[in-house]
């Protein structure tokens, strides 16, 4: 490869950017019609800087890029419980994978810091990482964020409200993430947001289901890990 064409992403952005462009591949192509053509192209790019180690955005900018930019995801619903019973629920961090069927396991480590495995999207493989709680306020708010060091940097908040006749509980779920691989950048960051707050908004809406009826959340087979 030619000078101009050097590799300048490391393995471990090359493992993620093959995960999460084979994922958005996959599904742009299950139903093209509904799915934005930027779905596609990001799925185009990850795949082209996974499999080549070359990132023309990170060549651009010089590769000592400033931070990249989050990915800011918030989203609301009302559960038809109690507050503190949510707030007790979401708070037994071991509880999430009940309902987030991305992940496979949360050890908590002591009071505030916890070890996390997750699936890589569209692969069998898996990532994992420490975070820990920085805001805990009983029954009202619960915030952490992965530790220094993380493969994936993130961070979320959860705020807990009484409805006005306080027989259930209003939610404003906040998830904020870098993504991988500095070369995304802005425009790429922006492209994928609608594709992960529809991800974020269906794992919540599996939540009010878990808490609210008990329903046995059914794992469906990854089609792209078989």
């Amino acid at each position: 490869m030619s000078e101009k064409f050097a590799k300048n992403v490391g393995t471990a952005e090359r493992v993620i950017s093959a995960a999460i462009g084979g994922y958005l591949l996959y599904q742009g192509l299950r139903d093209v019609r509904r799915r934005p053509i930027a779905m596609l192209v990001s799925s185009g790019y990850l795949l082209f800087r996974a499999a080549t180690g070359y990132c023309p955005l990170s060549r651009w900018i010089g590769k000592k890029e400033p931070h990249n930019p989050a990915i800011n995801i918030q989203t609301f619903i009302t559960v038809n419980k109690p507050r503190d019973a949510v707030y007790r629920y979401w708070r037994s961090l071991q509880n999430l994978p009940t309902f987030m069927s991305h992940l496979i396991e949360v050890k908590e480590l002591d009071e505030k810091r916890s070890h996390w495995l997750a699936k890589m999207p569209g692969t069998a493989g898996t990532i994992e990482w420490d975070a820990e709680i920085v805001k805990d306020e009983p029954g009202y708010l619960i915030g952490w964020q992965s530790v220094s060091g993380s493969p994936i940097e993130n961070a979320g908040k959860v705020q807990l409200y009484d409805s006005p006749d306080r027989l259930a509980t209003e939610m404003r779920v906040v998830f904020s993430y870098h993504p991988p691989a500095g070369g995304l950048g802005t425009g790429i960051a922006k492209l994928l947001n609608p594709f992960f707050k529809q991800i974020i908004e269906e794992e919540i809406y599996r939540f009010k289901r878990v808490i609210e009826a008990g329903d046995l959340l059914v794992e469906e087979p990854d089609p792209l890990s078989q």
